[in-house]
């Protein structure tokens, strides 16, 4: 081999295939919200190739989040049989929510006493999401997944400045999430975090279960406590509890005369 001429780079299908994805990717971000579904069916033969779709994110300058929820949506939807056009009417919004439902888990149906697959359940909201709201879908999806009651999800927002979220809360986060380590892995086998309010959870409950947070209650044990004697003197003006005789009593309350020389 010559060492001045440099070697032919072999690709494979596989390669060339890529490489369309890629080009494919980048002409659909630029209208995502047109090109939703196809931009998922193009995450998920992305995924399945082993591109990193966090990278073609940072590239396109677009949130990776996006394209994984697309791509979750385009793959749960057709493995429980759905094809796109019994999907798309539903919308992305709807389909999001209804979506992260796995349909290998399944239901406790209390009525019924029998679990039923969330397979089915996927089918029948997609079917019915055109005519249900955002509100709707997303209290049926909570039901089966058994966010009701207590376990009902909240959503709050705080304030705080750029500053504190940056160098603060944003640095606490990633270091519970390191202790916490993975949340297990998403239908492509790629590790998952845990979400801002699990680590807020595991943070808190880290404070709360730690002795030394809690101020000790003040000790009172010595402080001399003032009691109020009851007075023995009636409303009359006589002492009550005293054995004192009928006539004695006329004469405490008779003026008495005081005699010359005492």
């Amino acid at each position: 081999m010559d060492p001045l001429v440099p070697p032919a780079i072999i690709r494979s299908e596989q390669d060339y295939r890529r490489i369309e994805l890629r080009t494919r990717i980048r002409e659909l971000s630029t209208n995502i919200e047109k090109n939703a579904i196809d931009l998922g069916l193009c995450a998920v033969e992305a995924q399945d190739l082993g591109i990193d779709l966090a990278t073609e994110a940072e590239s396109l300058g677009i949130k990776h989040r996006r394209l994984q929820y697309l791509a979750r949506i385009c793959r749960i939807c057709a493995e429980v049989g759905l094809q796109r056009v019994d999907y798309e009417p539903a919308g992305v919004t709807k389909l999001r929510v209804i979506t992260s439902l796995n349909p290998k888990e399944s239901y406790f149906n209390r009525e019924t006493g029998q679990n039923e697959s969330l397979t089915e359940h996927i089918v029948e909201l997609v079917a019915e999401a055109p005519e249900l709201s955002v509100k709707e879908v997303q209290e049926k999806v909570d039901k089966l997944k058994g966010l009701t009651e207590d376990n009902a999800m909240l959503h709050k927002s705080y304030s705080v400045t750029k500053s504190c979220y940056e160098n603060t809360i944003l640095r606490c986060f990633e270091e519970i999430r390191k202790r916490l380590g993975s949340a297990g892995r998403d239908e492509t086998g790629m590790a998952k975090e845990y979400s801002d309010g699990q680590v807020l959870e595991a943070l808190c409950a880290e404070y709360l279960g730690d002795p030394r947070n809690f101020l000790e209650d003040e000790d009172c044990s010595k402080e001399q406590i003032e009691v109020q004697e009851e007075s023995n003197v009636g409303t009359t003006g006589t002492i009550s509890g005293l054995d004192i005789p009928q006539e004695s009593e006329v004469a405490l309350r008779s003026p008495r005369k005081v005699l010359p020389g005492e």
